[in-house]
């Protein structure tokens, strides 16, 4: 039986949210097993359902019979191996609960975390030239503007000079990338779509803070613009610059789609691909989807944290984090996570009613305390 909520992972584009129209499901069924008294007294949105619920739900992740054909395949290329990860990418040994190196049994989750912190730490200190381009740029327009309305015409021309001269010390990439990210300027406009498109055409990472940008500025009633925005940059979150890499995360997507003999290959697919780019963040937040349908909800909060801490506007990995600490009766940790998710993007219609139902809960539960 379908969840009545299963409608809102439409929102996102298929096959690439941390939690997808498959969420749905996986929450109704951990709520069945829980079937906690708060959620009867209808204090939070009853989600009890069966587990052929569980068992029979939509992925939305391609044509289920391709899935099928690619869970038969890495099923066969794990078993060949003995669990060992395609030679394209690496060759380490993937256990389903512990990682280890190659035959040595020592466990890499320390090392793999320690790499983590490191490739966070470069990305925080990495410059995004096309971000400070164009920060720069709207910074230089004002002052402009007040130096027209001062009639400071000298001082007018020479902050023109001066961003002119910024623009062509742009490389060729920085310059395009800053052409489209100053269209995302306005995302009301007619031609949004087609500058989203033209963004995962480009396929620059650099352009994603202005997307950001643009999702919380769009117009609700804009919805076209919306998901083309947050289609865009669930492309660029998808690219990790390695295209066998991509190829291997589009297989354990896939291998998702076979319920539920896909979920353990799709899980061991995105630990090689960690294990061979801890600093891929969509790995780290693939591997938490996996972890959180095959109800290894600690697993996949871990997951979430390394997801966010190299990308901490990925409000997918807010958001799951949040159904996660839901699934464990963690309902303040879950309200903090669905807050989060909602600062990055306003949108999400179904956190909104999370954040609604526990902010109602936790009232009535803080009055029944002070009573």
């Amino acid at each position: 039986s379908r969840h009545p909520d299963a409608r809102v992972w439409s929102v996102m584009p298929a096959h690439s949210s941390v939690w997808t129209r498959a969420s749905a499901h996986a929450v109704a069924f951990a709520h069945s097993r829980a079937r906690t008294s708060v959620s009867r007294r209808g204090m939070l949105p009853d989600t009890r359902r069966s587990r052929r619920g569980w068992d029979n739900c939509d992925y939305d992740c391609g044509a289920h019979a391709h899935s099928r054909r690619v869970h038969a395949r890495c099923g066969r290329d794990v078993r060949a191996r003995g669990g060992a990860r395609d030679a394209s990418i690496g060759s380490v040994h993937v256990d389903a609960h512990r990682v280890r190196d190659g035959g040595r049994g020592r466990d890499l989750s320390e090392e793999l975390n320690e790499k983590v912190e490191r490739a966070a730490a470069e990305a925080r200190a990495a410059t995004n030239a096309v971000d400070e381009f164009l920060l720069n740029e709207e910074l230089a327009e004002r002052k402009i503007a007040c130096a027209i309305e001062e009639e400071n015409y000298k001082v007018a021309k020479s902050i023109k000079e001066e961003r002119a001269r910024k623009e062509r010390e742009l490389s060729p990439s920085a310059a395009l990338a800053a052409a489209l990210a100053r269209r995302l300027r306005e995302p009301n406009g007619e031609e949004t779509v087609v500058i989203c498109e033209d963004v995962v055409q480009l396929g620059d990472r650099r352009v994603v803070p202005s997307l950001l940008r643009a999702l919380c500025t769009v117009d609700d009633a804009n919805e076209d613009a919306a998901k083309a925005i947050e289609q865009a940059l669930w492309s660029l979150w998808q690219r990790s610059g390695d295209t066998a890499v991509d190829n291997r995360l589009n297989e354990g997507i896939n291998a998702m789609g076979v319920v539920p003999d896909g979920l353990p290959v799709a899980r061991d697919i995105f630990t090689e691909i960690i294990i061979a780019k801890p600093e891929f963040a969509e790995a780290h937040n693939k591997r938490a989807t996996a972890n959180y349908l095959m109800q290894l909800y600690n697993e996949s909060i871990k997951d979430c944290v390394n997801t966010l801490k190299l990308n901490p506007f990925h409000f997918g990995a807010h958001s799951g984090k949040g159904l996660c600490h839901l699934a464990l009766h963690q309902y303040e940790d879950a309200l903090r996570c669905f807050e989060d998710a909602l600062r990055v993007n306003p949108r999400m219609e179904h956190v909104q009613r999370y954040r609604s139902s526990l902010t109602a809960m936790l009232e009535r539960q803080g009055q029944s305390n002070a009573e």
